[in-house]
C-alpha cells in the first residue's frame, strides 16, 4: 500500500532529534526515546511543599463510582467530578467537599444532555461547559441551564474537544480523516467557526472507519494560553492572541506513530508493538509537564501493580502505560519508576500515604489529583506507613485521622499538592 503522508510541520523530522536540548533550535523536546529503561522514583518532598487531603461527601443524590482516569476541575470555592463510567452526571461540591448540586441533569430535552466526559470552565465569570454527544450546553455554578449550542460538522466529522479561548470563543478539532485540511478551529459564542488552522498530517485511508487516534486530547489551560495535543502528531501547539503556534516537540525517534495505522485498519497491532502513544494525563504547570504514555510492548517498563477493570471486572495488567514530568526551566525528562509496592505516580513522602499523580492544575502552584476510598484502604495499613519516609507528622496525622472514618464505598479524596 503506498503512503501519501504530508507534513507541512517540521512534527516528525524534529522527533528524530529527540536527544537535543531544542528541535533546531526553535522548540524545546520532550525526550522520550532516551529515557526509556532509565526509570527515576521522584519523591513529593521534591517539588510540593504541602499536601491536603479533601474527602468528598458520599450520599445518594452525589454517588461516584471508580473510573481509572477521572475528570475534575478545581475553583476557588468549588470541586466539579463527574459520576460513573460513562461519566454521565456532573457534580459540584464545595471547597471542604461538601455536596452542593448536580450540574444540569440527564436527558434527551431542552437543556439536558446524555453523557459529560467533557466539562470546561469559563474563565470570565462562573459558569461551567458540558459537552454532550451533539451539543455545548453552559451552566451557571448551581446547575442552572444557560444556553446550548450544536455541534458543527466540518469536512465530514463534528467538532469536539472544545475548551473556553476567552472573549467568547472556543477552541475545537475534529478527527483526522486522511484529507481534511484543518484541525483545530476558533468557534465563537454562536457556534460557529471564525478561524481555521492547517492540518499537518495527510495519508491514504482505506475505508470509514472511525477510531480515538483520529482525534485530539482535551485541551490543557495555563493561564490564558491552552495548549493542544492530538494523538498522532508529537508537536504540542499553545494557542495565544488567537494565534496556534507549536511549543513543545515530544521526541519519540524510532517509536514515531506509524502512519500505516491510519490507513489500514488491520495494522492497529503494529502501533501497540512498535509505537509510543500520548495518552490521556497531560497537565501543564508554570515549571512542569506531567503526562502519560503508553510505551511499545517490547520495551522495558517499571513493574506495576495490577489495576481493577471495571468493565472486565478483573485485575489486569497495567504496566503499559508511564508517567513523566518535564522540567521546563531545566528542559530536563524524567520517566517515573514504581515505588517499593508497584504502585505508579510520584511517591508520596510527605504524608506517606499513596503516590500523588497530577490531572488538573488549578492555578496558584496547586496540583490536584485524586485517591479512590477502596484503594486507600487496601494499601494504606500499619505495615505500609511503617515503611515510608514521613516528612510531615502533622498531614500523616490527618490522613490516619481520615482513614478511621473512610469506608470502601465512600466517594473519593481529592488530593491537592502545592509546588514549591
Amino acid at each position: 500500500m503506498k503512503k501519501t503522508m504530508l507534513l507541512l510541520s517540521l512534527t516528525f523530522i524534529l522527533a528524530g532529534c529527540s536527544g537535543d536540548k531544542k528541535a533546531d533550535g526553535k522548540y524545546p523536546v520532550i525526550d522520550i526515546v532516551n529515557e526509556i529503561g532509565n526509570y527515576q522514583r521522584v519523591y513529593c518532598s521534591d517539588l510540593f511543599s504541602s499536601i491536603e487531603l479533601i474527602p468528598l461527601e458520599t450520599g445518594d443524590d452525589c454517588l461516584l463510582t471508580k473510573v481509572p482516569f477521572p475528570r475534575i476541575l478545581l475553583t476557588d470555592n468549588h470541586i466539579f467530578i463527574n459520576s460513573n463510567p460513562f461519566r454521565q452526571q456532573l457534580y459540584a461540591f464545595d471547597g471542604s467537599g461538601k455536596f452542593l448540586n448536580p450540574i444540569g441533569r440527564r436527558g434527551q430535552g431542552p437543556g439536558e444532555y446524555l453523557f459529560s466526559s467533557k466539562f470546561f470552565l469559563n474563565t470570565e465569570k462562573p459558569t461551567i461547559f458540558v459537552e454532550d454527544t451533539k451539543h455545548i450546553l453552559e451552566y451557571d455554578f448551581k446547575g442552572n441551564h444557560i444556553r446550548s449550542f450544536k455541534y458543527l460538522s466540518e469536512d465530514g466529522f463534528y467538532l469536539e474537544n472544545y475548551a473556553y479561548a476567552g472573549d467568547g470563543m472556543f477552541v475545537a478539532s475534529t478527527l483526522y480523516n486522511g484529507k481534511n485540511p484543518y484541525k483545530y478551529y476558533l468557534v465563537d459564542s454562536n457556534g460557529d467557526i471564525i478561524k481555521s488552522f492547517p492540518n499537518h498530517i495527510f495519508y491514504q485511508k482505506n475505508g470509514k472507519w472511525e477510531m480515538t487516534f483520529e482525534g485530539a486530547l482535551t485541551p490543557v489551560r495555563l493561564k490564558d494560553q491552552l495548549y493542544l495535543k492530538d494523538y498522532v502528531n508529537d508537536t504540542v501547539y499553545v494557542l495565544k492572541d488567537m494565534e496556534l503556534q507549536p511549543a513543545y516537540v515530544f521526541g519519540l525517534g524510532k517509536y514515531t506513530f506509524p502512519m500505516e495505522f491510519l490507513e489500514d485498519f488491520e495494522h492497529q497491532r503494529s502501533l501497540l508493538v512498535s509505537a509510543i502513544r500520548i495518552t490521556t494525563t497531560l497537565v501543564f504547570t508554570e515549571k512542569f509537564i506531567f503526562y502519560l504514555i503508553a510505551l511499545p510492548e517490547a520495551s522495558p517498563k517499571p513493574k506495576a501493580k495490577p489495576r481493577y477493570n471495571i468493565i472486565l471486572k478483573q485485575d489486569r495488567p497495567d504496566d503499559t502505560g508511564v508517567y513523566g514530568i518535564y522540567n521546563i526551566e531545566q528542559q530536563t525528562n524524567t520517566l517515573l519508576d514504581t515505588d517499593d509496592y508497584f504502585q505508579k505516580g510520584i511517591i508520596n513522602d510527605l504524608n506517606g500515604g499513596l503516590p500523588f499523580i497530577p490531572i488538573y492544575y488549578a492555578g496558584n502552584n496547586l496540583l490536584v489529583g485524586i485517591w479512590w476510598a477502596d484503594d486507600m484502604k487496601e494499601t494504606l495499613t500499619d505495615k505500609y506507613f511503617a515503611n515510608q519516609t514521613i516528612k510531615d507528622p502533622q498531614a500523616y496525622q490527618k490522613l490516619k485521622e481520615l482513614l478511621k472514618t473512610l469506608k470502601d464505598d465512600d466517594n473519593p479524596v481529592v488530593v491537592v499538592a502545592k509546588l514549591k
